[in-house]
């Protein structure tokens, strides 16, 4: 099932994300999740379209991904805010895609085109509306000691 909804924030100055969702592997499981957010600002407005297609490859392979529950893709209207939260079975499953030969190509190469944010914790549930509420509290700003752009 896709969302493909646009959220404006709760903040006093709305920001807007356009976002879609991709199931990952197998039924999510009773209790918590680790859910982790990549905030990334671009540099050029050159480079959006790059890296929007790295982020849609990681989205098609998404349902092979080990632990993967789930993933939403998103961006600010003009493209240069690019957003990924990610959800699994456990921080171990995050870790081993982060060390994938797939993901450390794509760090390295868009290094220099933008400034990353990361984020990550552990919701109490496997709830899609409660986990991207929790997003939208921290790229909004409204988690103190939560970086975002």
């Amino acid at each position: 099932m896709q969302d493909t909804s646009v959220a404006a924030s709760r903040s006093s100055v709305a920001t807007r994300f356009w976002r879609v969702w991709k199931t990952g592997t197998g039924p999510a499981p009773v209790g918590p999740v680790h859910v982790s957010m990549n905030d990334y600002l671009i540099h050029r407005s050159r480079d959006v379209p790059r890296v929007a297609v790295a982020g849609l490859r990681f989205r098609r392979a998404w349902p092979r991904t080990r632990g993967a529950l789930g993933l939403w893709v998103a961006s600010t209207t003009d493209g240069r805010r690019q957003i990924s939260v990610s959800v699994w079975r456990t921080p171990e499953d995050l870790q081993h895609f982060v060390r994938s030969a797939a993901h450390l190509k794509v760090m390295r190469d868009f290094r220099g085109a933008g400034d990353l944010h990361t984020n990550a914790w552990t919701a109490a549930r496997f709830d899609r509306s409660l986990i991207w509420r929790q997003a939208q509290d921290r790229l909004t700003g409204q988690i103190p000691d939560v970086l975002h752009h």
